[in-house]
């Protein structure tokens, strides 16, 4: 029978239904056979970095994990698997989880096949899961205001459920996130000052750009940062399968904007040699405080150009706390 579509809707009685499952988190595969068989038939992988992120309760705590199907392995029959079991605190780095992951392909009974760019099938066990990739168009921005010198990248899915438009300045080799207020924005502002608001769901901090219609993205809040949460921002979540079909590039902006990442990376920005490794895109401030938006003032005074401005209310700034130190 059919599955019935996600609705997002969450039960008591199947939350406690998943703490009964007592799945041992060390076995890959049983995780694995317990995360598929909870698939819809059809399901939608609305992030552009192409993971399907799930979770579910267990006696620790939450796992959190994804389904990947990368651009630059997905044809190769590649399916990574991975998760992780958290509590809902803030984690110091030390912190061992529980968890697991690995490249899933047809030696360990996992098929994966193409249908075409934007679908595939993958089968495990004597079931198929049809896998609907995002096919956001390239359609510039039509509220957003660019620039003389800004070009228009690609656009953003973000798993958060917020999409983003990933410009280029020019004249400053600089990338930033914009909001799409093309689509409906599934969020609550709450004006922190007159030109910056922050996300009531989220916690992502805008800049009110007003003259050009548009809000620019200038932070993430730090513990969804460092617990790796659905909020931690759209850094990695590039138009990767537009680069994939060939309408679109940004290695040589990624190039650009971080200069030290030149000849190291491929197409998609994951490093030569490092599997799963790319460059973060995250040109924002990870906060601790609200204060550290103050930034904005200093930026006004201390640039002569909107890009100038722009440029250095977006720049990538993450300074973690060090520890408490030991008596």
């Amino acid at each position: 029978m059919r599955r019935p579509l996600s609705t997002g809707l969450i039960t008591n009685e199947g939350f406690i239904n998943a703490l009964n499952q007592n799945l041992d988190l060390k076995d890959l595969r049983a995780v694995f056979r317990y995360v598929f068989a909870g698939l819809n038939d059809h399901v939608v992988v609305y992030p552009t970095e192409n993971h399907y992120y799930f979770q579910f309760p267990s006696p620790g705590g939450t796992v959190c994990g994804s389904l990947g199907l990368y651009a630059h392995d997905r044809d190769q029959g590649v399916l990574t698997f991975g998760y992780v079991e958290k509590d809902d605190r803030l984690q110091p780095k030390n912190v061992a989880f529980r968890g697991n992951g690995c490249d899933l392909t047809a030696k360990e009974g996992v098929i994966v096949k193409k249908v075409h760019d934007f679908l595939y099938n993958v089968t495990f066990e004597g079931r198929t899961v049809a896998f609907q990739l995002n096919d956001l168009g390239l359609a510039p921005p039509h509220k957003a205001k660019l620039l003389e010198d800004e070009v228009f990248v690609g656009p953003s899915y973000d798993e958060s459920g917020l999409r983003f438009f990933l410009f280029f300045n020019k004249t400053q080799s600089h990338l930033y996130w914009i909001l799409n207020e093309d689509v409906y924005v599934p969020e609550r502002f709450d004006a922190y000052a007159k030109d910056i608001v922050i996300g009531r769901r989220t916690q992502f901090a805008f800049y009110l750009d007003d003259v050009n219609s548009r809000k620019i993205l200038i932070g993430a809040e730090a513990t969804h940062v460092i617990n790796n949460t659905w909020f931690d921002g759209p850094f990695d979540h590039m138009p990767d399968n537009y680069v994939y079909t060939g309408q679109i590039e940004t290695k040589k902006y990624i190039e650009a904007s971080y200069p030290e990442a030149k000849g190291r990376i491929d197409k998609y920005g994951y490093f030569l040699g490092r599997r799963g490794a790319r460059v973060p895109v995250a040109n924002y401030r990870v906060y601790y405080d609200k204060a550290e938006f103050r930034l904005v003032d200093a930026c006004r005074v201390s640039t002569h150009s909107p890009s100038e401005f722009y440029t250095c209310i977006t720049q990538q700034v993450y300074n973690p706390p060090n520890p408490d130190p030991k008596p």
